[in-house]
């Protein structure tokens, strides 16, 4: 077809629409048209019909024929054209259905039949430049889908209109009233949030706001209309983790069965072992033995091996390494493995025989090791301890498991001993123990220097340094945990000082991973890896994975590069769920001040001095904030402050100094 210079032509352009242009550069295999809109180049196979040469003002003859269309096309009955080619077969041209319609092939009536049909995508369907005519069963699926399309359009203009409404109410207000049209909504919400479900609902909540994140939208949201879950924490959920675990991981731990008590492993159920825990602990990971042997105190320090029951790339166990720390907040617990697995079937539950790593360690007369071995066991747990139970059994108990806990007591203060000739420094900040538990808000202070807490750390690290030794020997990849020497002196802290504490800590040097052996300043060693947590560090349970492996013959699971790259990625999310223990620490002690300490005095230590700023931190509560006093004071100078202030909202805490 051969096309002159100023011929308007009538073609399928993109998006499956109709355009009407003229054409400004001919040609065989492209043409350059020019319509009302814009200059674009199309093939011949693109045009529909001619409508002549034009004559005159270009634009206007396109605007006089398409006005022409227009009205043609309101002249066309679509159902009784459909009914009339419903009875025939196969495609048809437009030119073929403008004569069996029109009776004549005239280009407006021609256009206007293919723009009434390219409308009616319930009826004709365009194959090309031909069309094709949809069933009776074809139409009504596609009109009930198109119906089923609006209404969900329709729903999602109310339910953004609601939900407009509901972030915009007041706090104070009465919870604002959810229509039944959007319980599936609240639903999907609360599944996002507690789960992660990545549904429907996570758009319609971005686009609610450009000043809250898509989480804080979905608290706000069901806080003001009373559909915030009672068991949920806020805190938890505005960071993104999810203290639930996903039906598939539920049920894969479901389907786990019992460790057998007649494994094949080193049988030391005979032996009497306790663990030394908090009292609300439920992971427990680690037990200790001890017995002598004329003048050799045997000591076994036994870890929990979740890596029987869970193994690589499994649903559990890729849900663990996206959660790769159980995370102990004041509001609520999250742990790394289900309950099922962590509080039971791999715990060192007293009196059930479990799997278990177990270094058998010899000491002789005078406290040094004299041998030791690592091998894949089952165990017992005789007692389940708390830590004040076994500092009083340690001081006063007349049974076995209190002499055992002595002699445990004095190998352990030697080790350290050790460890400090070899330029191990402890510094180690109170650690306060926040308990909010509906709307009440409890502070402890947790003594770590009790002799039962050096006891356990001090076995606890025994056995990461001999498993590091271990891999070395028989060149089981492993990753190490190392630390450089600073550049200026540490010493330890034996009595808390907060200005001293600052001075050390800043100059210690970050712990870093290493492929290769390298030591680990803080604690003395030479060789260092972390294994004895698995339960609640995924890292822990990578390297218990690569031992158990071993002593089982069988490959390994996880070739040197592998470890690297998610130990990495892994102590990345550790570290920001550490971050958001702390945050969650200093939430909850600020909001503790806030309601029980507005007034009271204190005895402080300036921390911080830099012109009119003054930061201190109080005595017994270990929290800094900010003081206002005219007075000049020196940075480490104890002073007698008075709370004004406490916002958990803004992590703000101020005192005022008493003269």
């Amino acid at each position: 077809m051969d096309f002159l210079v100023n011929t308007i032509i009538d073609y399928f352009a993109a998006n499956n629409e109709m355009a009407l242009a003229f054409v400004v550069k001919p040609g065989v295999e492209r043409l350059q048209v020019q319509s009302t809109v814009k200059t674009e180049k199309i093939t011949p196979r693109q045009i529909l019909v001619s409508h002549g040469v034009a004559t005159g003002v270009n634009m206007s003859k396109l605007s006089e024929i398409q006005n022409a269309i227009n009205d043609t096309m309101k002249e066309v009955e679509t159902e009784f054209l459909w009914e009339n080619l419903l009875e025939k077969d196969g495609q048809f041209s437009v030119e073929d259905i403008c004569q069996e319609y029109f009776g004549d092939k005239q280009p407006v009536n021609i256009s206007a039949l293919a723009r009434v049909m390219l409308e009616d995508n319930v009826h004709f369907k365009r194959v090309q430049n031909q069309f094709t005519v949809n069933s009776r069963e074809e139409a009504e699926k596609i009109e009930t889908l198109k119906r089923q399309r609006a209404e969900k359009a329709a729903l999602r203009e109310r339910t953004m209109k609601w939900l407009s409404d509901t972030l915009a109410a007041k706090p104070a207000d009465s919870p604002q009233p959810v229509p039944e049209e959007q319980e599936a909504f609240i639903a999907n919400t609360i599944d996002f949030l507690l789960r992660g479900a990545n549904n429907e609902a996570v758009n319609l909540l971005s686009a609610a706001s450009v000043k809250l994140n898509v989480r804080e939208v979905a608290i706000r949201m069901l806080r003001n209309c009373g559909k915030f879950p009672e068991e949920a924490d806020e805190f938890l959920l505005a960071n993104g983790i999810h203290a639930g675990f996903s039906r598939t991981v539920l049920e894969e731990t479901d389907k786990l069965e019992a460790f057998p008590e007649d494994s094949q492993r080193l049988d030391l159920t005979h032996l009497e072992m306790f663990s030394i825990d908090d009292e609300e602990t439920m992971e427990i990971d680690d037990a200790l033995s001890c017995y002598t042997e004329g003048d050799k105190t045997i000591v076994g320090i036994h870890i929990a091996d979740p890596a029987y029951f869970v193994q690589k790339d499994t649903p559990i166990d890729l849900a663990a390494e996206d959660r790769p720390l159980s995370l102990y907040l004041p509001t609520t617990f999250v742990p790394m493995f289900p309950e099922r697995l962590s509080h039971d079937l791999a715990s060192l539950v007293q009196d059930k025989v479990r799997p278990s790593l177990s270094f058998t360690v010899t000491f002789d007369a005078n406290g040094d090791i004299d041998d030791w071995s690592i091998c894949s066991a089952k165990v017992k747990v005789t007692k389940r301890l708390t830590y004040v139970e076994a500092d009083r059994m340690m001081e006063s108990g007349q049974d076995s498991i209190s002499d055992a806990m002595r002699k445990l007591d004095g190998v352990s203060r030697k080790l350290r001993q050790y460890r400090e000739e070899d330029g191990a420094v402890s510094l180690n900040r109170p650690e306060m123990k926040i308990r909010v538990r509906g709307d009440q808000i409890s502070v402890e202070h947790i003594d770590q220097e009790t002799p039962s807490h050096q006891m356990v750390g001090e076995f606890m690290i025994l056995a990461n340094n001999l498993a590091a030794r271990y891999a070395l020997v028989h060149d089981i990849p492993v990753i190490y945990r190392a630390q450089e020497e600073p550049s200026e002196p540490v010493h330890p802290i034996r009595h808390y000082e907060p200005c001293l504490f600052d001075q050390m800590i800043r100059r210690m040097r970050r712990t870093h991973l290493s492929t290769y052996p390298a030591p680990h300043f803080g604690l003395g060693l030479d060789l260092y890896v972390q294994v004895s947590s698995p339960l609640r560090r995924y890292a822990d349970l990578v390297i218990l994975r690569q031992l158990s492996a071993h002593f089982a013959k069988q490959p390994l699971p996880y070739k040197q590069e592998e470890l690297f790259s998610i130990l990495d990625n892994v102590d990345s999310t550790a570290s920001q769920n550490k971050s958001l223990e702390r945050e969650a620490n200093k939430f909850w002690m600020l909001e503790y001040i806030a309601r029980n300490c507005i007034g009271q005095e204190f005895d402080a230590t300036v921390v911080r001095q830099e012109g009119n700023l003054v930061l201190a931190e109080i005595d017994k509560l270990f929290e800094r904030g900010i003081v206002y006093t005219r007075d000049h004071v020196r940075f480490g100078e104890r002073i007698r402050v008075r709370i004004k202030d406490s916002s958990s909202k803004n992590g703000r805490l101020a005192m005022e100094m008493l003269n």
